[in-house]
């Protein structure tokens, strides 16, 4: 499994840097939708229904919960039920307010469409872009920043984004 872990400066131009180099280095060609989901640093369900150019939804595949995190494996799928992201997130409660994790324990939205519907003020810091050769996908592990504290740390894997031909 290939990564490079992002360091600070233009975000922009760092972020192709880095997606150039992972191409480089497995041998791989990422497409345009490819390319933006991994740079995407608002709401994944909104930018994939742009890409797809259809609705998405959030199905929750499995969530625990603990002391102190709630642990979720989600997947993104598109209207013909094709898995388009696996993620695999990772939720503080504790740097939340009591609303948000309400609704996570819920399982009933994914985490973008909840701070999107809450206007939450966050922020998100991409952490590592990468490729996995076994699954054949491209990766990003990224933090969802809320009042300076990490809220969210989450791993999303490419697996059924494709780019549209036309």
């Amino acid at each position: 499994m290939a990564g490079a872990v992002l360091k600070k400066c233009d975000f922009g131009s760092y972020m192709m840097q880095n997606i150039f180099e992972l191409e480089r280095r497995c041998g791989i060609k990422l497409g345009l939708a490819q390319k933006t989901l991994l740079a995407e640093t608002g709401t994944i369900e909104q930018v994939l229904s742009i890409l797809t150019g259809s609705s998405v939804r959030v199905n929750i595949v499995e969530q625990r919960e603990n002391e102190k995190t709630i642990s979720r494996e989600s997947v993104i799928l598109n209207d013909a039920d094709r898995v388009l992201i696996r993620a695999h997130s990772k939720i503080f409660v504790c740097n939340l307010p009591r609303k948000i994790a309400r609704q996570i324990r819920q399982k009933k939205l994914g985490i973008g469409t909840i701070i999107a519907n809450s206007h939450l003020e966050t922020f998100r810091k991409i952490i590592e872009v990468g490729y996995d050769p076994g699954n054949r996908s491209a990766f990003r592990r990224y933090q969802i920043i809320y009042r300076k504290k990490v809220a969210f740390e989450i791993r999303e894997e490419l697996v059924g984004v494709q780019n549209r031909r036309k």
